[in-house]
């Protein structure tokens, strides 16, 4: 049997017509709208569960995001976290809640949002979280909050790190739409175990989830400036990783 009609196996509970239109169908054409014009590059489909739950946790560059870890993960799509005034707008918002979008207040710890995601993960379905809770304003990873470590708790579901680069560059939070030109990345590692994540406690979990991030964006990097003969991406603060960010401000206060 074709693994895109294995509908209960991808997305147990999810209508199969929508499952294979949005996750097959549309997922094709923007596959290949994104090779064509940024010449994507996926990495790490073969550590994808193929059933049980899973939480993906990506950084977040663009609102090209979403549809990017879509690309890599389809065989088992995702229910994402996305803000709550994208809902207002009612066809984008019909559209969103039919993929599996889950309203979230942000900066509001939404039980709502939180009892939604772990419906999901009880139903053997997947969640995309998106930790740092907001476009970076500069290309580089920023601070992760901690609710995506209650939810790995009370959920008890692996967690499977995604990276993605290059979509900064494109779609950056101060344009009004995507270039239509430039380099685009995404790769996954092996999902962590939740006792594995959370054995020494849930903010030495969260600083793994981030340093494993940092350092596949950090290698899709270096990937796409190779291929591109340094072209892309453009040179900024995504060029280091946040430890020594963090190290150069820390010394810069010391010495105030």
């Amino acid at each position: 049997m074709l693994k895109f009609l294995q509908t209960s196996r991808r997305a147990p509970g999810r209508p199969a017509f929508a499952l294979v239109f949005w996750w097959t169908f549309v997922r094709g054409l923007i596959w290949l709208v994104f090779k064509l014009l940024y010449r994507l590059r996926c990495y790490g489909f073969e550590h994808v569960p193929r059933t049980g739950p899973v939480i993906y946790v990506a950084n977040h560059q663009s609102h090209y995001d979403p549809p990017i870890a879509g690309i890599l993960v389809h065989d088992r799509p995702f229910a994402a976290m996305a803000r709550a005034s994208l809902f207002k707008f009612k066809p984008f918002a019909w559209m969103i809640r039919s993929i599996g979008a889950i309203d979230l207040e942000r900066g509001k710890g939404d039980a709502g949002a939180m009892k939604a995601a772990l419906a999901e993960l009880e139903a053997g379905r997947c969640v995309l979280i998106f930790p740092e809770g907001t476009r970076t304003r500069d290309g580089a990873l920023g601070e992760f909050q901690r609710g995506v470590m209650l939810l790995i708790k009370r959920s008890c579901a692996p967690v499977m790190p995604i990276a993605i680069e290059g979509a900064f560059d494109i779609w950056p939070t101060t344009a009004a739409r995507p270039k239509l030109s430039g380099r685009l990345g995404v790769m996954a590692a092996p999902p962590i175990p939740a006792d594995e994540l959370l054995k020494d406690g849930a903010d030495t979990g969260l600083e793994r989830l981030k340093r494993q991030i940092e350092l596949m964006r950090l290698q899709l990097r270096d990937e796409m400036r190779r291929t591109s003969r340094g072209r892309y991406p453009a040179p900024g603060p995504g060029d280091e990783p946040y430890w020594a960010r963090n190290a150069q401000a820390q010394q810069q206060r010391q010495e105030q």
